[in-house]
């Protein structure tokens, strides 16, 4: 999804006019469990990857497909 939305992104840069306003790039679609990169984690001890990870129950995966 991504991806497709940086070439869609690309293709109306390449293609709008020099002196127009170029479009924002897109931002990612959210993913479950990963945390935006603006939230702040001041005063958190920095932990492996792996102990951030919580398990994900299947419910909460269909409800993030929809």
């Amino acid at each position: 999804m991504d991806h497709l939305a940086v070439s869609n992104w690309m293709f109306q840069c390449v293609n709008a006019a020099e002196d127009g306003d170029q479009p924002d790039p897109p931002k990612p679609v959210p993913r479950p469990v990963v945390k935006d990169e603006d939230e702040e984690t001041e005063g958190q001890d920095e932990q492996p990857p792996e102990a951030e990870t919580p398990e994900i129950s299947p419910e909460r995966l269909a409800r993030f497909f929809g």
